[in-house]
């Protein structure tokens, strides 16, 4: 059974000074990235004027991608049920809130850092820069919350925010620092490792998703995203100031989560 995250008294200031946040940005190999919210926060908030000029330059910035995932469907792609692309088909009859980790459970490495997937819950594609078509399911959603913010850590994230970032303001914001802020992969044993996972809410169109994470230094940590269903697949939606996660708990325990299952199965 879930339990609940334990409340913290919120942190005054934007995320990016918050204690602990730091340690859960080298786990995701986005320290560097996440840096940028000196440009992006307050810069940004209530003057029309800079919104503008950071949609444009998130336009420019990502002109030119496309996929199977991108608003507007540019390669005529989505149809039928569901709205989905033409060759994502997954199973999503079971609606259950997972408890456990999924039956077919796979590891797999993306950038540095071993994350969860499954060959019936998703991501059934994973392409060069994006790893897509998650189950519309509680259990789809979870792998979502695990696997778009990691992708979004990498050298190619231009095409998972293209494609897996909820389109609005926060994603602008996101973009435009990204770019600014540069990216360099992280090395494997600079980061942590995913523990476990508590689905805070669900609903056929939204998710929040509690991430459980070791880190290297030892003990625990805790955060989480929330993820949208739109264009036919699960996408992160980022919070007002452009992060992808929520703020860091720097004392979970991992009895509140559901531990992820054997490490040793390799896809």
């Amino acid at each position: 059974m879930f339990g609940s995250i334990r409340k913290r008294r919120p942190v005054d200031g934007p995320f990016y000074k918050q204690r602990g946040w730091t340690n859960a940005a080298v786990f995701l190999g986005v320290a560097v990235a996440m840096s940028l919210a000196t440009f992006l926060s307050g810069v940004t908030t209530g003057a029309p004027d800079h919104r503008t000029r950071i949609a444009d330059e998130s336009r420019d910035i990502l002109s030119g991608l496309s996929g199977p995932l991108s608003p507007g469907d540019p390669q005529h792609v989505r149809g039928g049920t569901r709205d989905r692309p033409g060759n994502c088909r997954t199973e999503d009859g079971d609606t259950s809130r997972p408890t456990t980790t999924p039956a077919d459970l796979r590891w797999r490495k993306l950038v540095a850092v071993m994350v969860p997937t499954s060959p019936s819950a998703g991501p059934l594609h994973r392409d060069s820069s994006v790893w897509w078509c998650f189950a519309h399911t509680p259990t789809g959603a979870v792998l979502a919350a695990h696997i778009i913010p990691v992708q979004l850590s990498g050298n190619t994230w231009r095409g998972a925010a293209e494609q897996q970032l909820v389109p609005g303001e926060p994603r602008d914001r996101f973009v435009t620092g990204k770019a600014v802020s540069g990216t360099t992969d992280p090395e494997e044993k600079s980061v942590g490792r995913f523990e476990g996972f508590s689905l805070k809410s669900y609903s056929a169109r939204s998710a929040t998703v509690g991430l459980l994470l070791s880190k290297p230094s030892g003990g625990h940590l805790s955060t989480s995203v929330t993820v949208r269903w739109q264009d036919g697949d699960w996408k992160v939606a980022p919070r007002r100031d452009g992060s992808l996660y929520s703020a860091v708990d720097q004392q979970a325990k991992p009895g509140d989560f559901a531990a992820w299952g054997d490490r040793h199965v390799l896809g």
